[in-house]
């Protein structure tokens, strides 16, 4: 497979490193008010998410005066490859994060950098240097410290629920490492509009499928219990609001985010994703008084500290290169 990689300058680094940390704020946001919405379904509030994502979408490309102009594409495959692995990653993310306590399921899917570094490798060309295997192998000891702890002994519905949950956190991030080095791949050919507006299309469509195949789907056939669960509720009129605001937020970090890997490597930006724990477990102390354990924080500690490894090899790199062309 031919390399794709691709260079960047310290500012456009710079550039891209403040879109990532924009869209991790705002990512936090929505996934508490998922959780705290969460009693209407997965697949209700995943719909939510995406459908009223579209918005700030829209209003984006058509101030831009890229509207429909934006949206065109040569490359229907690779956005049906992107928008499958963001549908499936959305709803391991808001299931995990309605089962588990917002730093937790957050440390849990730090995953996903360790598992991006290692596909932009292979699919983007980047380089994977012996630094960089030690960080990944340290980064995943890590989860396993963080995941240990929901594996331990406890009354059987907690302990159900906690494995439940740490297992969709970790095909969210499986899922979701997969959707961001496509996304790069795609930011070198398609404009962001087209790359966020077929995403969340998508995921409107499949989550409303799954809403209308619920209010049909017999009791006694099999998943019966599974499919009432996620039959559409009418929301009471005070949670119309933040439900609406998990798609607006969503919708916005989305932009930001897909706009932040045209100015930076994916192995890079995926770093930043460590922001979103103390954003995490400020907004789970202060919405759902969450206090997160020891092990967890020792285990995102790992990870944390295998990322920063790798942004210190990839600043000496960057001033190396600088140097030899001054």
């Amino acid at each position: 497979m031919a390399p794709l990689a691709r260079s960047f300058t310290p500012s456009t680094v710079l550039l891209g490193v403040g879109l990532k940390l924009t869209a991790t704020f705002f990512f936090a946001l929505m996934l508490a008010l998922g959780k705290a919405y969460s009693v209407y379904g997965l697949s209700e509030v995943v719909f939510f998410r995406s459908a009223f994502a579209l918005i700030p979408v829209m209003i984006w490309l058509t101030l831009r005066g890229d509207f429909p102009r934006g949206l065109r594409t040569n490359r229907l495959g690779g956005h049906l490859v992107r928008s499958l692995a963001g549908i499936g990653s959305m709803f391991c993310m808001f299931g995990a994060f309605a089962l588990l306590p917002l730093a937790d399921a957050t440390a849990l899917g730090y995953a996903a950098p360790l598992i991006i570094t290692l596909m932009a490798a292979y699919f983007l060309g980047e380089t994977m240097t012996g630094l960089r295997w030690c960080a990944v192998v340290l980064g995943f000891t890590g989860v396993v410290v963080m995941l240990w702890e929901h594996l331990g002994p406890s009354a059987p519905d907690a302990q159900a629920r906690s494995v439940l949950g740490a297992a969709m956190a970790l095909a969210g991030a499986f899922l979701v490492s997969i959707a961001m080095v496509q996304t790069r791949r795609l930011t070198r050919t398609e404009d962001t509009g087209a790359i966020t507006f077929y995403f969340q299309s998508s995921t409107t469509i499949a989550s409303g499928a799954v809403l209308a195949a619920a209010a049909f789907w017999p009791s006694a056939w099999p998943l019966g219990s599974l499919m009432a669960s996620q039959a559409w509720t009418t929301p009471a009129l005070m949670d119309w609001a933040p439900l609406i605001a998990i798609g607006l937020l969503g919708g916005i970090g989305q932009i930001f985010m897909t706009q932040g890997y045209r100015y930076a490597d994916a192995s890079i930006l995926a770093v930043f994703d460590y922001s979103s724990l103390l954003f995490a477990i400020v907004i789970g102390y202060l919405a759902f008084s969450d206090t997160p354990s020891g092990q967890t924080l020792f285990g995102a500690a790992i990870v944390i500290c295998a990322g920063l490894a790798v942004v210190w090899q990839e600043s000496r790199g960057r001033k190396r290169e600088s140097s030899l062309k001054s």
